[in-house]
C-alpha cells in the first residue's frame, strides 16, 4: 500500500483516522499500532510483519534487561546479544542475494557453473522498510545501554514507536526521545490534528512524488536501460534527471510521512534541508537525508572513534561509515563505491581547508551539485559494467550530438525546472502551509487533482527497496 495509492487516500487514512481521533489512552495506542502493522502488512508479504514483531519484542524485553542489570558485563551482552540478533537479521533479509551473487560470480569464474546455480537457492526476498526499523530499535537499545535513555516500560507505546505507519518503510528515522514522548502525550490528551499544516505538506509531497519524480523517472528509465551507449547530452540529461528523480522521489515521500504525523499531532523530524544548496559535502550530508547522516555519525562513526583520533584514523572512520552508508541503502557492490565516493569527498574537503575561504558561494554550491551528482551513477547504476557504460556516455564516447525527440525534449524541460525549484525555492518545511494566501492554495489544488488524475500511471517510491 502506497501513500500514493486510491486504497490508502479512501479507506486506510480516513478509517484510521475518524477512529483515533475518537479514542484515548491505551486503547488509542493499540489502534494506531494495529493499523501500523496492518498497513505494513500490505507494503508487501504479509509475512514481513514477523520480522519486524520479533524485532520489537526482542529489543523491548532487551532494553529492559540492561536498564535492571547492575553488572557491566551483563550489560555489555545483552547489547551484543540485541546487537547479533539485529545485525544479523537485516544481514540474513538483506545481504543474502549480495553474497549469493558474489558467490555465483566467483564460482562462474573458476568454471563450477552446476555449484553457482546451488547457491541461488539461498536468495531470500527482502521486507521492505527492514533496514529503517532495524536501525530505529537499534539506537534505542544503545541509547539505554549508555544511560541516555530509560527503558521504556508500555509494549504497545514502544510497539507504536517502532511501527508507527508514517515512516515504518522509508523512515524518517525517528529516535525514542522524538516520537516515545509524543505517543505518550496524544495517549494523555487524545489526538489534536493539525489538519491545514498536515494536509497541504502531504499534498505537497504527493505533487513531488507523482508530478515530477514519477515524470521523471517514466523519461529517463529507457535511456538508462543496458546496454547504455547514450551520446554525451542525453547521458547528462539522464544523470541530472535521476539527479532530481531520486530528489523529488525521497523527500516528497518524506514530505507525506510528516504530513500524516501531523494529522495524528505527532511532529516527525525534519529529514531533507534543501541539500542541492549545499555548498560542500559535509554540508550535503547535513541536508540530505538527514535522520541518517546522523545515525551513521552517533552510532557508527563516533563509536570507531570519531574525531577523537590521529589525522590518518579520523580518516579511515569516514570512509568505513560511508560506505557502510552506501551497503545500507541496497545489497550492491555499486552502492559501497557510492559510499566510497563521498566518503572520498568529505576527505578531500577536510584535507584542503583553504576551499571554503579561496571559492566563492557561487562556485562551492556549483562544484558540490556537479561532484554529488557524478556520484548517482554508482547509485542508479545496476553493475559496474553499466557504470563504465554510463561514464563512458558521458565522456561522449557514443557520439556528442544527434535529433532530439519529444521525450528527450519534455526530459530537458522537467530537468530546468528542477533546477529553478531546488536553487530558487524554499524548502517544504519552510513553507507557511498554515497561512496560505488563496492564489497558493489554488495552485496546490490544481497540483493535487492532477496528482490524484496520475497516480495509476506512478511507481513505488525509490526507497521501498532500501
Amino acid at each position: 500500500m502506497l501513500f500514493s495509492s486510491f486504497e490508502f487516500l479512501v479507506l486506510f487514512l480516513p478509517l484510521t483516522l475518524v477512529v483515533a481521533t475518537r479514542l484515548h489512552g491505551q486503547p488509542l495506542l493499540r489502534w494506531l499500532a494495529f493499523t501500523s502493522v496492518v498497513f505494513y502488512a500490505f507494503a508487501g508479504h504479509w509475512w514481513f510483519i514477523i520480522p519486524m514483531l520479533v524485532t520489537t519484542v526482542v529489543d523491548f524485553w532487551v532494553a529492559i534487561a540492561i536498564a535492571r542489570a547492575q553488572r557491566p558485563h551483563v550489560r555489555r551482552w545483552l547489547l551484543v546479544g540485541s546487537l547479533m540478533g539485529n545485525l544479523g537479521m537485516l544481514a540474513w533479509f538483506k545481504y543474502s542475494g549480495l553474497l549469493v551473487g558474489t558467490t555465483e560470480w566467483a564460482l562462474v569464474t573458476l568454471g563450477f557453473e552446476q555449484a553457482a546455480h546451488t547457491s541461488r537457492w539461498f536468495e531470500v526476498v527482502l521486507p521492505a522498510g527492514i533496514s529503517f526499523y532495524t536501525f530505529q530499535t537499534l539506537s534505542y537499545v544503545i541509547d539505554v545501554w549508555r544511560g541516555q535513555a530509560p527503558a521504556e516500560r508500555n509494549f504497545v507505546r514502544f510497539a507504536g514507536f517502532v511501527s508507527f505507519f508514517p515512516h515504518l518503510v522509508a523512515g524518517p528515522l525517528t529516535r525514542h526521545h522524538q516520537l516515545i514522548p509524543q505517543l505518550a502525550r496524544i495517549a494523555s490528551t487524545g489526538i489534536t490534528p493539525r489538519w491545514q499544516a498536515g494536509i497541504f505538506l502531504f499534498c505537497v509531497g504527493l505533487a513531488k512524488k507523482v508530478l515530477i519524480a514519477d515524470r521523471l523517472g517514466n523519461l529517463i528509465d529507457p535511456l538508462l536501460a543496458p546496454p547504455l551507449t547514450l551520446d554525451l547530452p542525453r547521458a547528462w540529461l539522464a544523470l541530472l534527471g535521476y539527479a532530481f528523480q531520486i530528489y523529488f522521489d525521497f523527500s516528497g515521500y518524506t514530505d507525506m510521512a510528516i504530513g500524516l504525523g501531523r494529522l495524528f499531532g505527532i511532529e516527525l523530524p525534519q529529514n531533507f534541508n534543501s541539500p542541492y544548496k549545499a555548498v560542500s559535502p559535509r554540508d550535503f550530508w547535513r541536508r540530505w537525508h538527514m535522520t541518517l547522516s546522523f545515525w551513521l555519525r552517533d552510532y557508527l562513526y563516533i563509536s570507531l572513534g570519531g574525531n577523537r583520533c590521529s589525522e590518518g584514523r579520523r580518516r579511515v572512520n569516514l570512509m568505513v561509515t560511508m560506505i557502510l552508508g552506501g551497503l545500507w541503502h541496497g545489497a550492491n557492490w555499486t552502492f559501497a563505491a557510492w559510499g566510497a565516493w563521498h566518503g572520498g569527498l568529505l576527505v578531500l574537503h577536510q584535507a584542503v581547508p583553504a576551499w571554503d575561504r579561496a571559492v566563492s558561494m557561487f562556485w562551492q554550491r556549483n562544484v558540490t551539485f556537479f561532484l554529488v551528482t557524478l556520484g548517482w551513477v554508482f547509485f542508479r547504476a545496476e553493475s559496474f559494467g553499466h557504470v563504465g557504460q554510463w561514464f563512458g556516455s558521458l565522456a561522449g564516447m557514443h557520439g556528442i550530438g544527434g535529433a532530439w525527440s519529444w521525450e528527450t525534449l519534455a526530459l530537458l524541460g522537467l530537468v530546468v525546472a528542477c533546477l529553478v525549484i531546488v536553487r530558487a525555492c524554499p524548502n517544504s518545511l519552510e513553507l507557511p502551509l498554515e497561512r496560505l494566501s488563496a492564489l497558493p492554495q489554488v495552485a496546490l489544488a490544481t497540483a493535487t487533482a492532477a496528482s490524484l488524475l496520475l497516480m495509476n500511471y506512478g511507481s513505488k517510491f525509490l526507497y521501498f527497496q532500501f
